[in-house]
């Protein structure tokens, strides 16, 4: 009997179920609404019907009456005796401001700096000289880094030496035969340190001034001069 009523509960809900997923969307959300807003009215209907809560069966606070005698008087929480009044308004006088001197009139001299005397003229700023290029430095020209060391009149050739730590230019240099004033113009670069041969005629090492004849007289004085490019003698042997 049981099963066979569950069995036909179980068809009602499966049927129910079926019409249910059969509706639209808006008869979907409506079903449960409706549901709802029935169980609402009926509960609704039932509450007057629930019994009520008795207030005769509350039980009355008890009377209490005072008892004969004299009864202590109860202390104050506050003893308001020493309470002191808040000042009012009118009994605080503002302090006055102090007053501002004001700034004497006119510009005032600066601190540490005195006046000219009157009548005395302020000497006016001299002004700065314009920096001019200086003078170049002349340079010593009785000195040369390069000298005569030998002379040899017989073979005809006269040695030269660079005592400098740089090279020498050579070229606007003279050989001079002093006696016979015989002339000969130096080229090339003459190396530090280097000594170079200078032959009258033709000579191997050295260099060659290219003479006709002999030009060193052995018999008489005839000194050999050396002059640098800007005619200047810097060096005579012996």
């Amino acid at each position: 009997m049981i099963e066979n009523i569950t069995k036909q509960i179980n068809s009602f809900l499966s049927t129910l179920v079926t019409m249910y997923d059969r509706q639209g969307q808006v008869v979907k959300v409506l079903i449960p609404t409706l549901f709802l807003l029935g169980f609402c009215c009926l509960c609704s209907l039932l509450i007057p019907f629930l019994p009520g809560r008795n207030p005769s069966n509350a039980l009355p606070s008890p009377t209490v009456f005072p008892t004969d005698g004299t009864q202590a008087t109860p202390s104050p929480l506050f003893v308001f005796s020493t309470f002191t009044p808040f000042p009012s308004r009118t009994s605080f006088v503002p302090t006055a401001f102090p007053t501002l001197t004001a700034s004497p009139t006119g510009t005032q001299t600066p601190t540490g700096l005195v006046p000219p005397p009157t009548g005395t003229a302020i000497p006016s700023a001299s002004p700065i000289p314009t920096a001019t290029n200086p003078p170049p430095t002349a340079t010593a020209t009785s000195v040369s880094s390069v000298e005569i060391i030998a002379v040899n009149k017989p073979a005809e050739y006269v040695e030269i030496q660079n005592l400098s730590q740089a090279s020498v230019d050579l070229r606007g240099w003279r050989l001079v035969s002093e006696t016979g004033n015989q002339s000969c113009n130096l080229r090339g670069t003459l190396a530090p340190n280097e000594v170079l041969r200078i032959w009258a005629r033709r000579g191997n090492p050295g260099f060659d001034c290219r003479f006709p004849n002999d030009i060193w007289r052995d018999n008489i004085a005839d000194p050999a001069v050396l002059y640098n490019p800007q005619g200047q003698e810097v060096s005579r042997f012996p």
